[in-house]
């Protein structure tokens, strides 16, 4: 199959019907896509999987979400502000959210908005009501997010960073730039790898050296442990705790509004967008969902 360097979604739609690989077919077939255009397009197309394999193997996610719990609980307090970032169609998200704190408020963002559309459904059976009921959705890309810094007491991530071989640096530095307190990496180990994982990981473009990107980044890595049964046996998860180093103390998001990803004005609610004259980039919400990337933007200076 032949596809042209603008991708053409019912092609791939058809592609991923027949169980072709769309990350590789974009990669092979479309050079001038950078690697996050390939994520947002192989992930989008995937849309309804993860919740559909999560319906039928609730057990296996229930386990899962209980073993994240057990690692990520001596870091999580009553009132915390929580980021899934990358949390796709809010499966994990939502099998976790029985074993949170009381009172916390959730974020959740993702690269595509098919994926949070199908999420949101999800979550509304599955996820525990009141954490449902003030759930907050974005798409963002996660090298600009668009939070103001150290905004949110927790971040975490559940292979979201897997697939950004080539960016690990610079996508930490952003997670740990809006990490108040700790930030909870559950991700694929390069170090802790055998030779069959690593081949894997290779061919997938996966992310390697953790502990050496995190500390250029500008983090403190605090531990990694194992999950002790991962989803995929060929892609074991482990847990890596993080630390910011020299945070001040700011205003949680509880207290603000989201901000430009282009600018970092603050920007508030107007109607279906989110709008700061003086940040001068408009951005739509579409069913409920802000639209937060830098593409997402339409310049108005003026009211």
């Amino acid at each position: 199959m032949s596809i042209e360097m603008k991708p053409n979604i019912g092609e791939l739609r058809q592609a991923y019907s027949r169980g072709d690989n769309i990350t590789q077919l974009l990669t092979n077939s479309n050079p001038n896509l950078d690697r996050s255009e390939i994520i947002e397009i192989a992930y989008d197309i995937q849309s309804g999987s993860y919740t559909k394999y999560a319906l039928e193997s609730s057990g296996i996610l229930k386990r899962y979400a209980s073993e994240i719990c057990d690692l990520a609980k001596p870091y999580l307090a009553e009132h915390d502000v929580i980021l899934d970032c990358g949390a796709g169609e809010l499966t994990t998200l939502s099998a976790l959210s029985e074993h949170l704190p009381a009172q916390c408020q959730l974020l959740a963002c993702d690269i595509s908005l098919s994926r949070l559309k199908v999420g949101r459904r999800f979550a509304e059976r599955v996820m525990r009501g009141d954490l449902a009921r003030a759930l907050r959705l974005f798409v963002a890309d996660m090298g600009r997010l668009p939070i103001a810094d150290s905004s949110v007491d927790v971040v975490f991530t559940s292979h979201a960073l897997e697939p950004n071989h080539g960016r690990e640096r610079d996508l930490l530095a952003e997670l740990l730039r809006v990490a108040r307190r700790q930030l909870l990496l559950f991700e694929p180990s390069w170090e802790n790898a055998d030779e069959l994982v690593r081949t894997r990981m290779e061919q997938h473009g996966y992310v390697r050296d953790l502990p050496q990107h995190i500390d250029a980044a500008g983090g403190r890595l605090v531990s990694v442990e194992p999950l002790p049964n991962s989803l995929n046996s060929v892609n074991p998860t482990y847990c890596y705790v993080v630390e910011p180093v020299n945070k001040e103390s700011q205003p949680s998001f509880a207290d603000q509004a989201f901000q430009c990803p282009r600018s970092g004005y603050p920007y508030h609610k107007q109607q279906s967008y989110w709008w700061n004259q003086e940040g001068g980039w408009v951005y739509p919400e579409i069913y409920g969902i802000a639209c937060l990337r830098e593409k997402h933007g339409v310049l108005m200076s003026h009211a």
